[in-house]
Order: C-alpha cells, then sequence, then structure tokens
C-alpha cells in the first residue's frame, strides 16, 4: 500500500504545500502488476481539497496482441487529481478521518490510460500461427503459409483429399 500523511494539509491554509518522493519497487496495483515506481508528487492545498500533481516513471507488465507474451512497458504516469477531505459521492478519492491518502488506486488508473490498445512487444512481432497456435518469434511450425483465397477454399480442400 502506497500511502501518504497528509494530515498537514487539512486545516492548513490555502496555498500550504507537501513534496513526497516516490520510489518503490515491484507493486501490484490491482490487475496491473509494475517494477518500480519513481518520482516525486507535490500535494497543495486548495479550496476544495487537496492537488495533487507530479509524474511517476514506471515499467507495466503488459501483454502483446500479437504473440501474447508479457513483457515491460516503459511508462510516465501523469498526475493531477483533487483529492476530497471526507468521502462525499461526489469526490473519487479522499483521504482517511486520519488524513492518510492511499494513492495506488490513482496510479492503477493512470498505468492503465498509458496502455496502448495494441500494445507490441517490438515492431517486428510475427504473432502466432493461425494453424497450430505456435509463437513465431520463438518456432518455427512448419505449417503453410500460402494464402487461400476464401472462394477457392473447397477446391483447395478437394486437392488436399488427393494428395
Amino acid at each position: 500500500m502506497l500511502q501518504f500523511d497528509l494530515s498537514p494539509l487539512v486545516g492548513a491554509r490555502l496555498g500550504v504545500r507537501l513534496v513526497f518522493s516516490l520510489d518503490e519497487g515491484p507493486q501490484q496495483l490491482e490487475e496491473v502488476a509494475t517494477s518500480f515506481l519513481r518520482g516525486e508528487l507535490r500535494f497543495t492545498r486548495i479550496e476544495k481539497g487537496i492537488l495533487v500533481e507530479g509524474e511517476a516513471e514506471t515499467e507495466i507488465q503488459v501483454r502483446c496482441v500479437r504473440c501474447l507474451e508479457s513483457f515491460p512497458l516503459l511508462a510516465t504516469l501523469e498526475i493531477e487529481e483533487i483529492i476530497g477531505l471526507s468521502k462525499r459521492p461526489d469526490v473519487t478519492y479522499f483521504i482517511t478521518d486520519e488524513g492518510w491518502f492511499e494513492i495506488s488506486p490513482l496510479l492503477r488508473e493512470q498505468a492503465l490510460v498509458s496502455i496502448p490498445l495494441k500494445a507490441l512487444c517490438s515492431p517486428d512481432c510475427k504473432g502466432i500461427c493461425s494453424e497450430c497456435g505456435s509463437n513465431l518469434n520463438t518456432d518455427d511450425c512448419g505449417c503453410s503459409r500460402e494464402p487461400v483465397d476464401l472462394r477457392l477454399a473447397v477446391l483447395a480442400s478437394l486437392l488436399e483429399k488427393e494428395e
């Protein structure tokens, strides 16, 4: 759990700021696995609560859309969010009654947003064989790669029976 004590900001005047360094090892942010989190977070007392701003460098484990292998993706998480001083329906993030803020859900959200829709382990990823399912980056499965015109597929199947 990544928690910060923001209790000094609860009763502070507007504009008061706390700065925290973020240097954490592997984290499991629900379904998002990170190898590390490094950055700086600035918490500023504002009229509506506390503003958190900063950046965090991380490495997220994602799955390639072509070969389905997991690989590390370097990402910069841009953080800018208002934290409520109490739990209310109109506030997504809030501090506890004791003044602690759990930042993991916010980092998880930013990590998910940073993952590309079509994440590739490498630009020249060959994917998996449509016949046998082998990873073509590591295996040469030997399956036929000749494209068959779907209009002639019935004829192709007849030719295969004769052989």
